[in-house]
């Protein structure tokens, strides 16, 4: 946990998305509250090379003038080109392979030469499943 958190993770969600999906699904590991396109807001996780983007959203912040607020910035990030992921905690926590197989769909799409692995809860399940979430 210390690790994650020293790599920019600022909540329990973010932790468990680093340890239950990026790193048991052999993910590249993104950068973590960092601004992107010069714009004036940090993002959870950051796959730059990718531009794929990943906020991990909890219910505080994400309800009336928050979700709009983060409306504008995912709008504004695509149309820089940007596709930005959306994932809750019941996401993260009941589903963090069909997240690690979505995430990794659009990187591998994009170049990234790595094979998804396998965790011990996904390892017999067919890859279309994990990419279709």
């Amino acid at each position: 946990m210390l690790a994650e958190v020293a790599a920019g993770a600022e909540s329990a969600l973010e932790v468990m998305f680093a340890q239950d999906v990026e790193r048991p699904h052999g993910l590249l590991v993104g950068r973590r509250q960092k601004s992107r396109l010069g714009l004036p807001y940090c993002t959870d996780v950051g796959y730059d090379a990718f531009a794929l983007l990943v906020e991990l959203d909890g219910q505080d912040g994400h309800v009336g003038t928050g979700r709009f607020r983060d409306m504008r910035r995912d709008n504004r990030f695509a149309a820089g080109h940007l596709t930005t992921f959306r994932y809750g905690f019941c996401d993260v926590a009941d589903h963090p392979c069909a997240v690690a197989g979505q995430i990794w769909a659009v990187l591998s799409a994009r170049g990234y030469p790595e094979p998804l692995l396998r965790c011990q809860l996904c390892v017999n399940a067919p890859l279309s499943e994990l990419i279709g979430g």
